[in-house]
């Protein structure tokens, strides 16, 4: 899981810059652009601070969304790479690749004949033992990830993790949810969702979600290594 990790790294350490910035600028207010006027006291009530806070919380949901698409992805490709097959890999995969294969017949123009031909390759597929292949459009991630959703989300692939207490289950990470979805969506804007949070809040809120995704993380690699998405009693060694 080194892909996943180093590239977790790298969105945090951008993430950390980005709050850096932000403190500076709540802490010190600035004199006007283009004005050798004294500072201005009320810059940060000013709107252009609020718009930077709503898009903490947008980076902090990227972090969180990229985090579960990739490690998921780098786990897809060991599958295929260890020539992993229906026959061998636990149900939950079984599952997922079934709905994966079977919606793909949605792409085409779906009648009978669309249906017992897709039915068909899945069952040769089966029988010929050919390797399992998935990736990122089997995944059922649009902008709804919050911590009972990354649950649901691991336990549909047999994934178990235990992120520290201090996160407190990860509860910030729906108010993360909702706020990206409203930003997206236009229902709120930028202003508006940056008023309702101190740097304390968002300091919190980051917080919280690198513990949860770090143990999130530790679970995955774990699930990886052991190749636990391998049915109980196989190998492809």
């Amino acid at each position: 899981m080194k892909s996943t990790r180093d590239t977790y790294n790298a969105r945090i350490a951008e993430i950390d810059f980005y709050f850096a910035a932000l403190k500076q600028l709540d802490d010190k207010p600035i004199q006007s652009f283009g004005s050798s006027v004294e500072p201005v006291e009320k810059f940060k009530q000013d709107g252009f601070l609020k718009i930077l806070k709503a898009n903490a919380l947008l980076m902090i949901y990227n972090l969180v969304e990229s985090t579960v698409i990739n490690g998921v992805e780098e786990i897809y490709d060991k599958l295929k790479s260890k020539g992993a097959t229906y026959s061998t890999v636990r149900k939950e995969i079984q599952d997922i690749w079934f709905s994966y294969k079977f919606g793909q017949v949605y792409d085409q123009q779906a009648h009978f004949k669309s249906y017992r031909n897709k039915a068909l390759e899945i069952v040769n597929s089966i029988m010929t033992g050919e390797t399992i292949e998935l990736n990122r459009n089997a995944l059922p991630v649009s902008g709804n990830l919050d911590a009972d959703e990354i649950r649901k989300f691991c336990n549909g692939h047999g994934i178990s993790f235990t992120p520290d207490s201090s996160c407190k289950g990860g509860e910030r990470l729906k108010d993360v949810r909702a706020k990206r979805n409203e930003l997206a969506h236009g229902t709120l804007s930028f202003a508006d969702c940056g008023r309702d949070y101190t740097l304390l809040d968002l300091n919190d809120i980051k917080d919280q979600t690198y513990v949860f995704l770090s143990g999130l993380l530790d679970g995955m690699k774990k699930y990886y290594d052991n190749e636990d998405y391998l049915m109980t009693g196989t190998s492809q060694e």
